[in-house]
């Protein structure tokens, strides 16, 4: 009990930032549409310069968990169709880095730090070290963790930021596509609250879930036992 107690006491800041930038945007969904939907014409009527900024904004807004990723998917198909993919791309994997580098330097490596004396949570780590790419993807992939607590862990577990950026483009491509689509396809903008009562979404979110699980499973389980077994090896040694 006290190993854990001094384990929540030395990454309260951690844990803080973590639970913020997961309530957040839970917070801030229902705005957005109402916004949106009150100034539906004007929005419309948006010129190029406009959307720059937005996406401009947003990457900063998601990073910060003000926004969620979702929600700014759904709108760009809503108001662009395909043609918002050039824009929210770019945006999510910008926000993805900002969120990396906010973390690190709020939580300064003592989360790393405070797990070297768990030989699980060790393995756990060094794996992300051994399959950056896969493990990043695998985790972006999945549209029910929350995007910015998925850059809080992979952060925690410092992951290199050249694999991180390009494990986060690969794995966030398939559920923006998902969403602009949906954005894209829905009729009224109030719909947008509505989206996951569609049976072809629901369909697609589990496959994209269940893509996530198994990748994370089977790259998680065989290298965490070569970890565990080669440290029983130096202890005997």
């Amino acid at each position: 009990m006290n190993k854990i107690k001094q384990f929540l006491k030395q990454n309260a800041s951690s844990f803080s930032v973590g639970g913020g930038l997961s309530i957040l945007p839970i917070i801030t969904s229902s705005s957005i549409v109402s916004l949106a939907y009150t100034y539906e014409s004007e929005i419309l009527a948006f010129p190029f310069s406009y959307w720059v900024m937005f996406f401009i904004l947003t990457s900063i807004t998601m990073a910060c968990a003000l926004t969620p990723t979702t929600f700014i998917a759904l709108l760009t198909g809503y108001f662009l169709g395909w043609g918002g993919l050039f824009g929210v791309i770019p945006s999510y994997v910008i926000a993805s880095v900002i969120c990396y580098h906010l973390v690190k330097w709020i939580d300064q490596g003592k989360f790393a730090s405070s797990l070297e004396k768990y030989p699980i949570a060790t393995a756990i780590i060094n794996t992300v070290h051994k399959s950056p790419i896969k493990i990043v993807a695998f985790t972006k992939v999945s549209p029910i963790l929350p995007f910015a607590l998925s850059n809080l862990m992979l952060a925690w577990a410092k992951t290199p930021l050249k694999e991180f950026v390009i494990g986060s483009f690969i794995g966030m491509l398939p559920r923006t596509i998902v969403s602009v689509w949906v954005g894209k396809s829905i009729i009224e903008i109030q719909d947008l609250s509505n989206v996951n009562s569609n049976t072809i979404v629901q369909l697609i979110i589990g496959g994209l879930i269940i893509i996530s699980i198994v990748g994370l499973t089977r790259v998680f389980s065989k290298n965490i036992q070569r970890e565990l077994e080669a440290s029983k090896q130096k202890d005997h040694s």
